[in-house]
């Protein structure tokens, strides 16, 4: 019988984007806009430009360009940097299902197809179509492995197998068959970063530069493909088997039906999703009760004498640090998250540098507690992994509550329209693009279908 990863590759290296369900190319569309504003917000961060910093010694010159930097890098380089920043500030998309987080793949996928498209020139339609392929076979892969609730206990990676994802794209726009394909995801696989979850520092901070590990996984899947070009050989049928990619990875459980059944039919991709703030996932649910009661009731910062969050054991011991050091400390906290939004400050300057030290929003957040709620821990710490959440605020001498959601914001249960996430683009954009070369950048995104050279855009990022 065809591997179970051969039949992955041949999906993948046949997929034209006329067969591709509507919905799901004009959601690609928006995946590549939401990924391109987050990159251009992020690479002008300090961890961005450290991560370019080292980059730029260990690798050569070439046709791809890194976000916000005028550098030209060879591809799993500039994928690696491109990764980074489009992940930097944890405003990036994410994969869920029924509200279980399973990674976030657009930053490394995203990141791989622009190294991509700069080596082969490809049109707008190739481009979609790899990356449709690519979203389509990391959702699978990461649903397949889903560990046990006690192996998640002690084992998880939150991105690593999105390298074999990244070797998608990439082997996708440089014309790899279905063979060439399957030799470069065997590299992937074996390429693959160890899962980090668990080694965060979530005892000791400050918290794990590469906390999702995107640019690793990018530059492994450009490397993968590059091996297979090359002529050498990978693992061979690296998905199949008791020994497979899911062992290595460190899950318990393997379900091989969930990555082949209904290829082309059934899209997983639909279950991609975005994020309103530029804060981790499992903290929305909090951060979207408290904007809401905010709103509701015009609280001026100055007015909230506390916030209590209702939320789980395991956020109310990690996510409580209300001085956080870094930016990923911040991204981390619900103290400092919850005080952004009390002092009104748009996304891109949650993590400026100047925010980490000003004195209005540290004394907001010394006035956030944290209180187990059971029905909300049972969501958050059981095999759901939801992230509920809710507030309450003591303000002008009374207690106000806040909605309790089940779902954050931006998930397929409770999407996001085309307008809000064009707004966020422009928004993220803004920090390195002038408004005329937004617009062109907005338009060329949003209409790529139709490009002879999906790299085009690129004339819209040259003066970041």
């Amino acid at each position: 019988m065809t591997s179970l990863i051969q039949r992955l590759a041949d999906f993948a290296a046949g997929l034209d984007v006329a067969a591709i369900p509507a919905d799901v190319v004009g959601k690609i569309r928006l995946h590549l806009l939401d990924a391109l504003g987050c990159g251009l917000a992020g690479a002008r961060a300090d961890l961005t430009q450290r991560a370019l910093a080292a980059t730029r010694a260990e690798h050569a010159a070439g046709p791809c360009p890194a976000l916000g930097a005028r550098v030209f890098l060879a591809p799993a380089g500039a994928a690696f940097v491109n990764a980074t920043a489009m992940n930097a500030f944890d405003h990036d998309d994410g994969f869920e299902v029924d509200g279980k987080g399973m990674g976030h793949p657009g930053a490394t996928l995203v990141a791989a197809a622009l190294s991509g498209v700069a080596v082969s020139r490809a049109d707008g339609g190739a481009l979609l179509a790899a990356l449709a392929a690519a979203y389509e076979i990391n959702a699978r892969i990461i649903l397949s492995i889903q560990p046990s609730q006690e192996r998640f206990r002690q084992v998880y990676g939150v991105c690593q197998h999105q390298s074999l994802a990244a070797a998608v794209v990439y082997g996708r726009l440089l014309g790899l068959g279905g063979a060439d394909l399957a030799n470069a995801l065997g590299f992937a696989g074996t390429l693959a970063s160890v899962p980090s979850l668990r080694r965060y520092n979530w005892e000791r901070r400050p918290l794990v530069s590469f906390k999702d590990f995107n640019g690793p996984a990018a530059e492994s899947g450009v490397r993968a493909v590059r091996y297979a070009m090359a002529g050498l050989v990978g693992a061979a049928d690296v998905l199949d088997g008791p020994t497979g990619f899911w062992r290595m990875i460190g899950s318990d459980r393997f379900n091989p039906d969930l990555l082949c059944d209904g290829l082309g039919d059934v899209w997983w991709t639909r279950h991609a999703s975005f994020k309103p703030y530029p804060a981790c996932r499992w903290m929305h649910t909090a951060l979207e009760s408290f904007e809401v009661l905010r709103d509701a009731h015009a609280l001026a910062a100055d007015e909230i004498d506390r916030i209590e969050v209702l939320t789980s054991s395991g956020l109310a011991r990690d996510f409580m640090d209300a001085a956080p050091r870094t930016m990923i400390d911040a991204q981390f906290s619900l103290p400092y998250g919850l005080a952004c939004l009390a002092l009104e400050l748009p996304p891109p300057e949650w993590h400026a540098g100047a925010t980490l030290v000003d004195g209005p929003l540290a004394a907001v957040a010394t006035r956030v507690t944290a209180t187990v709620d059971p029905d909300i821990d049972r969501a958050m710490s059981g095999d759901e992994r939801r992230p509920a959440g809710q507030v309450r605020v003591l303000a002008r001498g009374r207690w106000h509550e806040g909605p309790r959601f089940q779902h954050p914001r931006g998930c397929r249960e409770r999407p996001m329209d085309e307008a809000e996430l064009v707004a966020k683009f422009r928004t993220n954009a803004a920090r390195a693009l002038s408004a005329p070369a937004i617009d062109r950048l907005q338009s060329r995104i949003l209409t790529i279908d139709s490009a002879d050279d999906a790299s085009g855009f690129f004339q819209d990022l040259a003066e970041a």
